[in-house]
C-alpha cells in the first residue's frame, strides 16, 4: 500500500529535522494530528527546541506546529547556577553594540531568565531575548522588556512604512496581509502560502521604526 499524504509529510519533517545540524533531533518524535505537527521528546538546549520548530515549519504543507519538546541537558554537562547565567547574559549585553542594555534588568530563577526594563526599539527587545535564549544553562526566557521609542511616530506612518516595505519585497504579496497599528502595536492578519513569507512579514514589522509590539495573526494555507 502506498504511503498516505500524512505519512509522506511526516517523513519529510523527520528528514528535515535530521538534515538541520542545529536541531540535534536524535530524541525528537513527530506526530501529525488534526493537521497539526506535534513535536515530542527532548533536546539538549532551548536553542535546539526553537530550531526544531523552525525546521518543521520550513517543510511544504506545514501550517501549524505544537512544540512540546522538553530540554534535557546532557549528563556530562555541568549546569551553571542562576548567578552565573545572569552574569553571562549581562556580559553579552555589554559586548553587543546593537543592544543598549543600560536600562535592562536580568534576573534568573531556576534557570528561567526574566528580562525587564526598557529598550528603544522592538527589534532590540527581540535581540535581547535571543541573546538570553542562547546562553548556556537557560531553560526559558520571559521577555518583559518595554519598548520606549526615542521619537514618536504616528500609527498611520508606521502602517504606511510597513506596507511600503512589503511592496518592495520580492517575497511578500502586500495584498494578502492586512496591517493595522494602534499606539505603536502592529496587528498583522491574512493568509500566506508558507512559513517563510509569514516570518518575513513579521520581520518587516519588527524592524520598522516606532513599533512597540507585533501581534502576528497571519495564517498559512
Amino acid at each position: 500500500m502506498a504511503p498516505s499524504v500524512e505519512e509522506l509529510k511526516k517523513q519529510d519533517i523527520i528528514d528535515h529535522l535530521t538534515w538541520d545540524d542545529s536541531v540535534n533531533a536524535n530524541d525528537v518524535q513527530v506526530i501529525i494530528k488534526d493537521k497539526t505537527v506535534h513535536l515530542k521528546g527532548t533536546v539538549p538546549n532551548f536553542t535546539a527546541k526553537m530550531a526544531a520548530e523552525r525546521a518543521a515549519y520550513q517543510v511544504a504543507g506545514v501550517n501549524l506546529v505544537d512544540n512540546d519538546l522538553e530540554i534535557s541537558f546532557p549528563s556530562s554537562y555541568t549546569q551553571p547556577g542562576d548567578e552565573k547565567i545572569t552574569s553571562s547574559i549581562n556580559h553579552m549585553f555589554a559586548w553587543n553594540t546593537n543592544v543598549n542594555s543600560d536600562d535592562i534588568q536580568v534576573k534568573t530563577r531556576n534557570r528561567i531568565v526574566i528580562l525587564s526594563g526598557y529598550v528603544n526599539s522592538y527589534w532590540e527587545k527581540y535581540l535581547a531575548g535571543r541573546i538570553a535564549v542562547t546562553t548556556n544553562g537557560v531553560m526559558e526566557v520571559v521577555n518583559d522588556l518595554t519598548v520606549s521609542p526615542r521619537r514618536t511616530i504616528i500609527d498611520m506612518d508606521i502602517a504606511k512604512d510597513i506596507r511600503n516595505a512589503y511592496r518592495r519585497s520580492g517575497l511578500i504579496d502586500e495584498e494578502r496581509i492586512t496591517v493595522s497599528v494602534n499606539k505603536g502595536i502592529v496587528h498583522l492578519s491574512g493568509v500566506v502560502s508558507n512559513y517563510l513569507i509569514k516570518q518575513r512579514a513579521n520581520d518587516v514589522a519588527m524592524y520598522t521604526a516606532g513599533v512597540v509590539d507585533v501581534v502576528d495573526e497571519v495564517t498559512i494555507a
